[in-house]
């Protein structure tokens, strides 16, 4: 390889990684190619073999049928039957025959069985003293048939019969007619006319072939494909090979007489050249080979004009990137072609571009996430991360918006909510705070992150005020529910390596969250945190209640932001005197005092469902005492 960088020819350097690459590439092109045709070939080789045994089937089936055909009607015919009926063998053995004449080799023998098993007549003349197994067996399964009909494969002085068995009625059945034909070499002729293949049937002794019944074959073919032919249980669903002199042939094997055990049984042999269809395999490797050699020396030859090229665009590019380096973002690379070099020329331009719009993507980010996150990306590297950071977190959602939108169409309802959600995101904005999140129709603000403010939980509460009154001037049908807590989370960019998202984790985000669920619970437009009251001092709170709510294992005092202290009226600051004293009434387990504290309250306070709350709770403590260690927690085992 260091041999190849001492050129100091770019030329000679592209020829000798084309020479280098470009020959084990079409070398394992080739050896790909070549192998899946021989497949292909191969699979086709077979298919055509099974194609040729399914017809080989289909050809003795339709004669069969048409055997049918002839029995039956000659089971009908009235002269027939009145010679059967009149105990006439010999009219029957002259209309047998003559049935024979007309079939037009569709049938070779007829036989009529009495039920008793005698043979009537019999046009082969064979003799039978009485049925042998397998023709008795074939009429008892005609006998147990619903159609009183049946087939089988026999062999007849050396020669397989494909048989049929129906019944002759007068007008109850009073004889079996057994016609069959042979499976003979005008048979499988006619099948090789059809499937251009090479058709043969043998005899088999032992799993060893002994005798050649008829083929399509020559007498040398046929010695041959009796020394060759492996015949075995496993032979039927494999194909082989038999080479005669110089061509090869596939082999299929379908078995005609004889059930697997027997000692003698019958075989089609359906063969196929398989030299003959590899021929193709073998003009295409030339023509293959051929194709490769021109292309690697048309390769040569164009990279040896690509190298000339190439350089030339490469030094103009290099000028128009230096005067880029100068502060000149106005210069463009002429684009003159599709190649690499085209496409290097286009990001030239669009580098020069995007530094000139450097800050129209510092005003498009700002649109699209908050003008706080949006600095806070542009200022510092973008990667995954974050730190510790002391933050307030609202959730805002909005109660009742989905069935104030059940008859509204679809486009009306994100025109709503996209109206309410700005509402809530510009007094967010107003308040210093930070849109983190929508999540449908409730929205997650941030206030400490990423920009950490000397009165961030003012703000939030500043906000959460805010809020509750907008929406209740902006559609009396809706209403908002705030839950807003401070403490400790993981500020950063969040998601993967090519797509961030600036948010917060931790307990706080979850706590935040839950607090918001639990104003519909108690009735509430908001619930704030004791972390969040303690770091905002300057609102007045109504203490509700100290719960436990679910994924935590530290109670939370929560408590209902009212308003400003300086704001705050004289019956607002009565009213939170009067249920914090309810409250220390009831958790000290006073049940009288604290049922009349807020009995009182529920009729001049405007929330009653909130005290009805702590009413049924001291009614089922005055049935059922709380536990010893019982402090005042309410547990939700729900979020």
């Amino acid at each position: 390889m260091s041999a190849i960088f001492a050129f100091r020819s770019f030329r000679t350097r592209l020829l000798v990684f084309l020479l280098a690459l470009l020959g084990p590439v079409l070398g394992v092109i080739f050896y790909y190619v070549n192998a899946n045709n021989t497949e292909y070939t191969e699979e086709t080789i077979n298919r055509y073999l099974e194609l040729g045994a399914d017809v080989f089937d289909y050809t003795r089936q339709q004669q069969v049928n048409t055997l049918q055909a002839i029995i039956s009607s000659l089971t009908w015919d009235f002269g027939f039957r009145s010679a059967y009926a009149a105990n006439d063998p010999a009219t029957l053995y002259d209309a047998a025959l003559n049935v024979l004449d007309r079939s037009m080799r569709s049938a070779d023998s007829l036989m009529i069985v009495a039920m008793s098993g005698d043979v009537v007549i019999d046009t082969s003349l064979q003799g039978f003293a009485e049925l042998p197994a397998q023709w008795q067996q074939l009429l008892d399964e005609a006998d147990a048939s619903s159609q009183r009909e049946a087939e089988t494969i026999v062999t007849i002085d050396g020669q397989p019969f494909q048989l049929i068995a129906l019944p002759l009625y007068l007008p109850r059945q009073v004889a079996w007619i057994i016609g069959g034909f042979a499976l003979d070499a005008a048979f499988v002729e006619r099948v090789e006319e059809t499937i251009v293949s090479e058709v043969s049937i043998v005899r088999v002794s032992s799993e060893m072939a002994s005798d050649v019944i008829a083929s399509t074959l020559g007498q040398d073919q046929q010695n041959e494909l009796l020394a060759q032919l492996q015949v075995s249980p496993d032979s039927l669903s494999t194909i082989q090979r038999i080479r005669y002199a110089d061509e090869e042939f596939s082999t299929l094997l379908r078995r005609l007489t004889g059930p697997e055990y027997s000692e003698e049984q019958t075989y089609a042999v359906i063969q196929r050249s398989y030299d003959e269809n590899n021929v193709n395999v073998v003009q295409f490797q030339r023509l293959l080979l051929e194709f490769y050699l021109l292309v690697l020396v048309v390769s040569l030859i164009a990279v040896m004009f690509l190298a000339r090229s190439f350089s030339r665009p490469i030094m103009r590019l290099a000028k128009v990137v230096s005067r880029i380096e100068q502060g000149d973002y106005q210069i463009k690379a002429g684009v003159t072609s599709a190649d690499e070099v085209g496409q290097l020329a286009t990001s030239v331009n669009s580098m020069a571009t995007g530094l000139a719009e450097k800050e129209k993507v510092r005003d498009l980010l700002g649109k699209v996430v908050s003008p706080q996150i949006a600095e806070e990306l542009l200022s510092h590297p973008v990667e995954l991360g974050g730190e510790e950071r002391e933050v307030t977190i609202l959730f805002a959602d909005i109660r009742g918006f989905t069935s104030y939108c059940e008859s509204l169409p679809p486009a009306e309802v994100l025109q709503e909510l996209n109206k309410v959600l700005s509402v809530i995101s510009n007094i967010v904005e107003d308040e210093q705070g930070v849109v983190d999140k929508y999540l449908g129709d409730a929205v997650m603000a941030l206030f400490g992150a990423p920009i950490a403010g000397a009165k961030d939980a003012d703000n939030a509460m500043a906000a959460a005020l805010r809020i509750i009154a907008a929406l209740e001037s902006l559609n009396s049908a809706l209403a908002a529910c705030v839950g807003v807590h401070t403490g400790t989370v993981v500020a950063g960019n969040l998601g993967s390596s090519n797509r961030l998202n600036y948010s917060v984790i931790g307990d706080s985000v979850n706590l935040a969250a839950r607090l918001e669920s639990l104003t519909r619970y108690y009735n509430v437009s908001n619930i704030v945190s004791a972390a969040s009251r303690a770091a905002a001092p300057d609102f007045l709170y109504r203490e509700i209640d100290k719960v436990m709510v679910a994924g935590r294992k530290q109670p939370v005092q929560i408590f209902e932001l009212l308003a400003r202290q300086s704001e705050a009226t004289p019956d607002e600051i009565a009213e939170v005197d009067a249920f914090s004293a309810a409250l220390t009434a009831y958790r000290a387990q006073d049940w009288v005092a604290a049922k009349s504290r807020f009995s009182d309250l529920q009729r001049t306070c405007d929330n009653r469902a909130l005290c009805q709350i702590f009413l049924d709770r001291i009614e089922q403590f005055q049935e059922q005492a709380p536990e010893s260690s019982w402090q005042g927690v309410f547990m939700f085992d729900k979020k």
